[in-house]
C-alpha cells in the first residue's frame, strides 16, 4: 500500500510540469486573441475571466489582468466593469495574502454592485469577504458575511454558488473547532454538487470532508475521502486545490508517525505553493515538512525549514502562526542539544504569547464599549419616545385650546362690530408677527453660518501654524548637516597646507565645492517650499536612480567619516528606479548617515545598501555604533524623545528620525530600526518602484 502512494506521488511529480505547460499554453493563446481584441466592454470581461483562470496556476499574472482591466474600465466609465475588476483583484489579493487591501478592494466592489442592483454579484463578493475574514482569524466578520451571501443565493435560487458558501461556512466551523457543525455544512454542499454533477467541486468538498475527520483524528476515514478526491483530480483541477489536497494527506500520514510517505507529499505542496505564490499554507508546509525530518532524526535540514517558515509567519504579521513556530523551534533546538538557542526562542514565544493575550483584552475592551454604546443608543431612543410623547401631548392641548377660542369667536359674532374690530387686529398683529420671526430666524441663520465660518477659519489656522512651525524645525535640522560637513573640511584644510599634500587639498577642494552646492541647493529647495507651501508638505515624486541618489548624499559624508576614522562603505549590485520626492528621500539619506556617523566610534564601520523586489526597494543604513537602549527604542521616532549625544559630544535635537519616519510615509514606504545596546544600530525604509528593476 505504501509502495503505490509512492508511486502516486511520482505520477503526479512526472506529471506536473507537462499538465502546467500545457494548461499555460493554453492560457496564453486565449491571452493573445484577448490582447488583439477592441479596448471595449467585452475585452474587460475577458481580462477579468482570463484573470481568475490564471488565478490556480500564476498569480502575478491573474494580478495583472485584473488591474489592466480595472484600467480599460475606469477609462471606458464601465461601472459593472469597475465594481468586477476590484472583485477580481480583492479575490487574487487574498491568494498573495495581503488581506488589508483585499478587504478595501472588495467593500469597493460590494458599494459598486449595490448601487448597481446586482444582487448576486454582491453575494459573490460577501462570500470571498468571509474567506479574508477567517484567513485573519475575524469569525464574527467572516460569518455574518457568509450568512447574508448564503440568503441573498438561496432567495435567487442559485445551488450552485449556494454550495459554495456551505463549504465555505464548514471549513470556518472547522477553524473555530466545531466539528460536528463543520461536517454538516460541507455535507450539505457535497450534496448539491453531486447533484449537479460538478467533479472539481465534488473533489473539494471531500477534501474538506476528509481535513474535518483529520481534526477529530480520524486518520482512516480522513484518508478515505482524501483519496477519493485525488482519484477526481485532471489537469484542469487548480494548482491551489492540489496543494491543499497535497498537504493534508502529508499532515495526516505525519500524525499516522508514517514520516517517509508524509515528506513526499509535503514536498510536492511546497514545490506548487512556491510555483503559485501561496505564501500562507506555504508556512504551513514547510512547518510540517521540519517536524517530519526532526522526528526523523534530520534535525539540522528539519530546524533549516522552521526558520524559514518562521520567516514567512513573522512577514505575514500573524501573531498566532509566529508563536506556533517559536515553540516548535524551541523544542527543535532542544533535539539537537542547542540549550541556547532553544532558551532563546522560548522567550520570545513567551512575549509573543504576551502579545497575543494583550490584543484579546483589547478585543474583549473594545467589545464592552460597544456595548456600552448600543445601550446609550437605546437610552436615546426610550428618551426620544418620552419626548414624542409630551409633544404629542401638547398638540392635544393646542387643540383643546384653539377650539375654546373658537367658541369664544362664535360668541362675539353676535356683537358684529367688536367681532370684525379684534379679527382685523388678529389679522394684523399676527402678520406682524410673523414678519418679525421670518426676519429673527434670517438673522440667526446668518450668525450661525458666520460662527461655523470663523471655527472653520481658526482650526485652519491653527493647522496652518502647526505645519509652520514643524517646517521651519525641518529647515533649522536640515541646514546643520551639510554645514557640519564643511566644518569638518574646513579643519582639514590647515593640515593639508601644513603636509604640502596638494593632491588631497585638490580633493578636498571638490568636495567643499561639493557640499557648498548642497548647502546652496537645500536653501533654494527650502525657501521654494516655504514660498509654496499653504499648509501641507509639498510632494513631488519623481522617477529617480536610486544608486546615484545614495552615491550623492555618501560624497558629501565621505570627509565627515573619514575625520572619525570611520570606514563608509556603499554596497550594491543593481540600479534601482524609485517613485519618490527627491528632496524628502535625500532629507531621509542625509539625517541616517548623519546619525551613523555621530553614534559610531573611531575605526567603526558603516555600510549603506539597496536591493529591491517586485513591488518595493530596501535602503539600509547598518553601523557598529554605540546603539539603542531597549527602554529608548520605541520613542526614537518621535519628537523630544530622541535627544542624546554622540561618541565625540555631537548634540542632537531628536528631530532626525522624526522627520525621517515622516517623509517615508509620506513616499508610501515603511521605516523599521533594529538595535542592541554596544552592537549597533540598523536602520531600513523602502520605497514604492518606478518600473521593473533595472541592472
Amino acid at each position: 500500500m505504501r509502495h503505490f502512494l509512492i508511486l502516486i506521488i511520482l505520477f503526479f511529480t512526472s506529471q506536473d510540469f507537462s499538465i502546467a505547460r500545457i494548461q499555460n499554453n493554453k492560457l496564453d493563446s486565449l491571452l493573445n486573441e484577448v490582447n488583439l481584441m477592441a479596448d471595449d466592454t467585452s475585452k474587460v470581461l475577458e481580462l477579468n475571466e482570463l484573470s481568475y483562470k490564471y488565478r490556480g496556476f500564476q498569480l502575478d499574472t491573474a494580478y495583472n489582468l485584473g488591474q489592466r482591466a480595472l484600467d480599460l474600465s475606469e477609462k471606458l466609465n464601465y461601472e459593472y466593469g469597475i465594481a468586477k475588476s476590484l472583485f477580481q483583484l480583492g479575490l487574487v489579493l487574498r491568494y498573495q495574502s495581503n488581506y488589508e487591501k483585499a478587504i478595501e478592494y472588495s467593500k469597493l466592489s460590494y458599494e459598486l454592485f449595490d448601487s448597481l442592483g446586482k444582487s448576486a454579484e454582491k453575494a459573490r463578493v460577501l462570500n470571498s469577504l468571509g474567506n479574508v475574514y477567517k484567513r485573519i482569524g475575524d469569525y464574527d466578520k467572516s460569518m455574518e458575511n457568509f450568512l447574508v451571501s448564503l440568503k441573498i443565493y438561496e432567495s435567487i435560487q442559485d445551488s450552485l454558488r449556494l454550495a459554495n458558501v456551505l463549504n465555505n461556512m464548514g471549513i470556518l466551523y472547522q477553524d473555530m473547532r466545531e466539528f460536528d457543525r463543520a461536517l454538516e455544512y460541507l455535507n450539505r454542499g457535497l450534496q448539491i454538487r453531486k447533484k449537479l454533477k460538478l467533479s472539481k467541486q465534488v473533489a473539494i468538498s471531500l477534501m474538506n470532508i476528509g481535513i474535518a475527520y483529520r481534526y477529530k483524528e480520524e486518520y482512516t476515514k480522513a484518508l478515505s475521502y482524501l483519496k477519493e478526491a485525488l482519484d477526481l483530480i485532471d489537469e484542469n483541477t487548480s494548482k491551489y486545490t492540489k496543494l491543499l489536497l497535497l498537504h493534508n494527506m502529508g499532515m495526516i500520514y505525519s500524525r499516522m508517525e508514517r514520516f517517509a510517505i508524509a515528506k513526499d507529499y509535503y514536498t510536492k505542496a511546497i514545490e506548487i505553493e512556491e510555483e503559485i505564490g501561496e505564501k500562507d499554507r506555504l508556512i504551513f508546509s514547510l512547518q510540517g515538512l521540519g517536524m517530519v525530518l526532526i522526528k526523523t532524526g534530520k534535525c539540522d535540514e528539519g530546524v533549516t525549514y522552521l526558520l524559514r517558515s518562521y520567516r514567512l509567519a513573522k512577514e505575514s504579521g500573524n501573531l498566532s502562526k509566529e508563536k506556533t513556530l517559536l515553540n516548535n523551534l524551541s523544542w527543535a533546538y532542544e533535539q539537537v542539544g542547542n540549550y541556547k538557542k532553544s532558551l532563546d526562542y522560548y522567550r520570545i514565544y513567551q512575549s509573543v504569547n504576551d502579545s497575543i493575550l494583550g490584543l484579546e483584552k483589547i478585543k474583549q475592551i473594545a467589545e464592552l464599549e460597544q456595548k456600552y454604546e448600543a445601550e446609550k443608543r437605546d437610552r436615546q431612543i426610550v428618551f426620544l419616545e418620552k419626548e414624542k410623547a409630551i409633544q404629542d401631548l401638547e398638540l392635544s392641548n393646542k387643540e383643546i385650546e384653539n377650539r375654546r377660542k373658537s367658541f369664544q369667536r362664535n360668541i362675539l359674532i353676535l356683537v358684529v362690530i367688536i367681532a370684525i374690530a379684534l379679527l382685523v387686529y388678529y389679522f394684523r398683529d399676527n402678520e406682524r408677527r410673523k414678519k418679525l420671526n421670518d426676519l429673527l430666524r434670517k438673522q440667526n441663520r446668518k450668525i450661525i453660518d458666520q460662527r461655523v465660518e470663523i471655527v472653520k477659519r481658526n482650526d485652519d489656522l491653527i493647522e496652518s501654524n502647526n505645519t509652520k512651525d514643524r517646517f521651519l524645525q525641518i529647515i533649522a535640522h536640515d541646514l546643520r548637516s551639510p554645514l557640519v560637513s564643511i566644518d569638518s573640511i574646513s579643519q582639514l584644510i590647515p593640515f593639508w597646507v601644513e603636509e604640502k599634500d596638494y593632491e588631497s587639498l585638490k580633493k578636498l577642494s571638490y568636495t567643499l565645492d561639493l557640499s557648498i552646492n548642497n548647502v546652496l541647493s537645500l536653501i533654494d529647495n527650502l525657501l521654494s517650499w516655504a514660498l509654496n507651501q499653504q499648509g501641507k508638505f509639498p510632494y513631488k515624486p519623481e522617477k529617480l536612480k536610486l544608486r546615484e541618489s545614495i552615491r550623492e548624499i555618501i560624497q558629501v559624508y565621505q570627509p565627515i567619516a573619514q575625520i572619525k576614522n570611520i570606514e563608509l562603505e556603499f554596497v550594491t549590485t543593481k540600479n534601482i528606479k524609485v517613485f519618490a520626492d527627491k528632496n524628502m528621500l535625500f532629507t531621509v539619506l542625509r539625517n541616517l548617515l548623519n546619525n551613523a556617523i555621530k553614534f559610531t566610534k573611531e575605526k567603526g564601520k558603516i555600510i549603506v545598501g539597496m536591493e529591491g523586489n517586485r513591488e518595493s526597494a530596501r535602503v539600509w543604513v547598518k553601523d557598529t555604533g554605540v546603539g539603542i537602549p531597549a527602554n529608548k527604542k520605541d520613542g526614537v521616532f518621535e519628537i523630544d524623545k530622541g535627544h542624546s549625544k554622540g561618541t565625540k559630544g555631537e548634540a542632537g535635537k531628536g528631530l532626525g528620525l522624526f522627520f525621517c519616519k515622516e517623509f517615508v510615509a509620506m513616499n508610501k514606504g515603511n521605516i523599521f530600526i533594529d538595535s542592541k545596546e554596544g552592537k549597533g544600530t540598523t536602520i531600513t525604509f523602502t520605497l514604492p518602484l518606478f518600473e521593473k528593476q533595472e541592472v
